[in-house]
């Protein structure tokens, strides 16, 4: 083979394999559609082949209502995409909670687990609420059979629109770990969160959850 020819392979497919393995800086959010009252955004996220996704959502509900259902961990299972379990890592306070969950993966994928610390804080301009969660993959032991998500970091934004109506936006990035190469993860990196936003709408819809009242909150 000519070697010039062969130089050039090589410093296009070094750059090609580069292009995959390196980070860029967070690029602009880029609609992927609008159905069912969502709009689901994506971006490449920094440091990180794995997409970031956003979500943007109308609850008709109280901040309490919604805040309520991200407190009550017992019943993650019930709206969390494939959540299996979930339990309290320490007793919650009004604005911070430590929590562990197990996720269903498809076979022959190991299921994944992860610990997660949220801090809840309230602007008392606006009284719009903002929630950060972060994993702690070193606080609980990994469990054989399981794949601890080592990153995991949510970020929820619930602005009050009325009495009964928040806006919410909602950002994801998370690396569910193991041999799952990028491109595949990619392909349905909004499936989950997409799903679990409808099953927390489906879930304000719950009495407990419609009259509940947080006297830490400002309505």
């Amino acid at each position: 083979m000519n070697t010039n020819l062969s130089l050039n392979i090589l410093i296009v497919t070094t750059l090609l394999f580069a292009g995959l393995s390196l980070s860029a800086q967070p690029g602009e959010w880029k609609l992927k559609k609008e159905a069912d009252g969502l709009k689901v955004y994506l971006r490449d996220a920094e440091n990180s082949n794995i997409k970031e996704v956003k979500i943007e959502a109308i609850f008709d509900a109280s901040l309490s209502s919604i805040i309520t259902v991200l407190k009550d961990v017992p019943a993650y299972p019930d709206w969390i995409y494939k959540c299996a379990k979930s339990e309290r890592m320490e007793p919650g306070t009004n604005t911070s909670s430590v929590y562990y969950c197990e996720v269903d993966f498809p076979w022959p994928l190991s299921d994944r687990d992860f610990v997660a610390k949220s801090a809840l804080r309230q602007d008392p301009g606006t009284k719009n609420v903002y929630i950060d969660v972060k994993s702690a993959p070193a606080y609980l032991p990994e469990k054989d059979g399981l794949v601890r998500i080592a990153t995991l970091n949510i970020q929820y934004e619930f602005i009050p629109l009325s009495e009964n109506e928040v806006k919410m936006n909602y950002r994801l990035h998370s690396d569910p770990g193991g041999a799952l190469p990028a491109w595949l993860v990619n392909m349905a990196v909004d499936n989950g969160p997409v799903n679990t936003i409808k099953g927390m709408r489906e879930m304000l819809k719950q009495d407990k959850y419609k009259r509940a009242k947080l006297a830490f909150l400002m309505e």
